[in-house]
């Protein structure tokens, strides 16, 4: 038996062949936002880059904490 249905097979050369479909129309939707975010002015533009720098920096804190030694005590 295969180690994948055939229907997971379809799935894979599905995706593969509309990738670039995938490309096109995430090209578009940023071409839209960025043409929105401009013809809004400097200070949607600002709030914007405000709140992906305060997203960024806030990232170390969302990151989980090594595990070290967790499987050492449940042996």
């Amino acid at each position: 038996m295969d180690s994948l249905s055939n229907w997971a097979w379809w799935v894979i050369a599905g995706g593969i062949l509309l990738s670039p479909v995938f490309a096109f129309l995430l090209a578009v939707a940023v071409e839209i936002l960025i043409g929105v975010l401009t013809q809004a002015g400097p200070p949607v533009l600002i709030i914007v880059a405000l709140s992906v720098a305060g997203g960024w920096s806030l990232r170390k804190y969302r990151t989980r904490p090594p595990v070290g030694n967790l499987l050492g005590d449940q042996a």
